[in-house]
C-alpha cells in the first residue's frame, strides 16, 4: 500500500506541472491592447498625425502577436501585445494633447496681438 501512496504522491505534482504547460495563454492583454488602442480611436488619435502613428504601431503589434499566438510562442506574444497597449496609450494621450497644446498657443498668440495693438 505504501508504494502506491508514493507513487501517486510523486505523481500530482507533476500532472500540476504538465496541466500548467498545457493551459492556454491568457488573453487578458490582447484584450487590454485592443481596449486601449479602441481608447485612443474614440478619442480621435486617427485625426492626430503624431497620434495616429502610434495608432498604427498598437495595429501593428496587436497582428504581430496573434502571429506570435499562433506559432505558439505565447511569452513573445505576451510582450508584442504589451507594447501595443503602450502605443495605444501613448496614441490617446497624443489624441488629446496636440489639440489643446494647438488651442494654447493660438491663444498665446491672440494675447499677443492684442498687447501690441494700441488702445
Amino acid at each position: 500500500m505504501r508504494p502506491k501512496l508514493l507513487a501517486a504522491m510523486l505523481c500530482v505534482p507533476l500532472f500540476g506541472c504538465a496541466s500548467q504547460s498545457m493551459t492556454p495563454t491568457k488573453n487578458s492583454r490582447r484584450t487590454e491592447a485592443v481596449a486601449s488602442m479602441r481608447a485612443a480611436e474614440s478619442a480621435g488619435a486617427a485625426s492626430v498625425p503624431q497620434a495616429a502613428r502610434h495608432l498604427e504601431f498598437a495595429r501593428q503589434q496587436i497582428t504581430n502577436g496573434d502571429q506570435l499566438l499562433s506559432a505558439k510562442d505565447p511569452d513573445r506574444a505576451d510582450l508584442s501585445y504589451l507594447q501595443a497597449d503602450a502605443d495605444a496609450d501613448l496614441a490617446q494621450a497624443l489624441a488629446r494633447a496636440v489639440p489643446l497644446e494647438q488651442q494654447a498657443q493660438q491663444t498665446t498668440q491672440q494675447l499677443e496681438s492684442m498687447r501690441q495693438s494700441p488702445r
